[in-house]
């Protein structure tokens, strides 16, 4: 579970990514766009990857209790599909381990939706991330 810091800082970092895209993200305007001491960020997010991964991981999470809750319209894939391939081999294992394991729900979830047009885009998608995804863990 999140603190209200780590939200806060979460959702600073993505307004910046969403502004200015994911290279220019600065550690520094994260802190002080939350609100928070460049101290109290780094008690959370150790540095820009743990923090990308942590982005990564809160997404995967949303997504997969939308579509539990077949709240369709709410899925995202901002950082799922386009970051997690991007700093995924600069995680940490740790990181790495979670962000995977959340992954694997997700698909589940994905692979349990009925075999329709509205849902064809999501499965083939989410087949091919899987694909890419071992082939890195192969690699």
């Amino acid at each position: 579970m999140l603190t209200n810091k780590e939200t806060a800082l979460l959702d600073a970092a993505t307004d910046l990514i969403r502004e200015k895209g994911m290279i220019a993200l600065n550690m520094s305007d994260v802190h002080k766009k939350a609100g928070y001491s460049r101290a109290a960020q780094y008690q959370s997010f150790s540095d820009k990857n743990s923090l990308l991964a942590a982005l990564c991981m809160r997404e995967l999470v949303q997504n997969t209790l939308a579509l539990e809750e077949q709240r369709y319209k709410e899925l995202s894939g901002d950082f799922t599909v386009v970051l997690r391939p991007v700093v995924y081999n600069y995680l940490k294992l740790s990181d790495r381990l979670m962000i995977d394991s959340a992954f694997t729900n997700m698909l589940k979830c994905v692979e349990a939706l009925p075999d329709v047009e509205e849902f064809s885009f999501l499965k083939q998608g989410f087949a091919y991330l899987d694909k890419e995804r071992r082939a890195e863990k192969d690699a």
